[in-house]
């Protein structure tokens, strides 16, 4: 599967940042923020587990980091050129890879989470099989059951490594927009480290690149 991660360096340093990364790949330290690949058992005991909790789907793993990166590249754009961009770290790079299926998981921080916990049902139930496919209603109709926000969010936690989910939500077309504002059509933490032989470029991106206009946003699910 091909990635593309948005992010902003600041001018002075971009030709280090570039042969960093093109020296060592991506350790997933880089930056301000430190990603945790999210681990789980078996995704259909814990599914039929009546007392399913968070406690049951997030068991750390502090040596098991990751990256965010979106499936196509106007995801990636919209994070260089916008969230990610600060007036001292203003230069664009997109940096392009693989990795395999099993590595991924769904980033359903700014999205997901927020459908699975408080989604109109109704309203959220079309919207979710279309960006995340027919597979994550199993997950979000048992969650929209729930009285406990806990156990929504374990449900969403089962979801998110779901392989039908993922490659469902990797071929979603939709431009979503989710929490902070964020634009969208897919977003994903792949297992890190990125060894080299798996970059395929790091470049600098182009400040005139166009960013969609979402679709969806998280006020059409029923979220206020």
């Amino acid at each position: 599967m091909r990635f593309f991660r948005g992010i902003a360096v600041s001018s002075d340093a971009i030709k280090n940042a570039i042969k960093d990364i093109r020296s060592v790949g991506l350790l997933g330290t880089e930056g301000k923020w430190r990603m945790e690949f999210p681990r789980t058992g078996s995704i259909d005991d814990l599914y039929s587990k009546t007392d399913l909790s968070t406690k049951d789907t997030r068991v750390r793993q502090q040596d098991e980091l990751a990256v965010c990166a979106c499936g196509e590249l106007c995801g990636a754009a919209y994070y260089a050129l916008k969230h990610n961009r600060t007036k001292e770290e203003d230069i664009p790079l997109i940096l392009e890879f693989e990795a395999s299926e099993k590595s991924v998981a769904v980033d359903g921080r700014d999205f997901l989470y927020t459908a699975f916990q408080d989604g109109n049902p109704i309203r959220a139930r079309p919207v979710l099989q279309t960006a995340f496919g027919e597979a994550v209603l199993r997950y979000a109709d048992l969650a929209w059951k729930q009285k406990s926000q806990d156990k929504r969010i374990a449900l969403c936690d089962l979801a998110v490594r779901d392989p039908a989910v993922i490659r469902a939500h990797y071929d979603n077309k939709r431009v979503l927009s989710g929490r902070y504002g964020t634009v969208f059509r897919n977003a994903f933490l792949v297992k890190a480290p990125i060894p080299v032989s798996a970059l395929i470029c790091v470049r600098q991106l182009d400040f005139d690149t166009k960013i969609p206009r979402p679709e969806v946003t998280l006020t059409d699910l029923g979220i206020k």
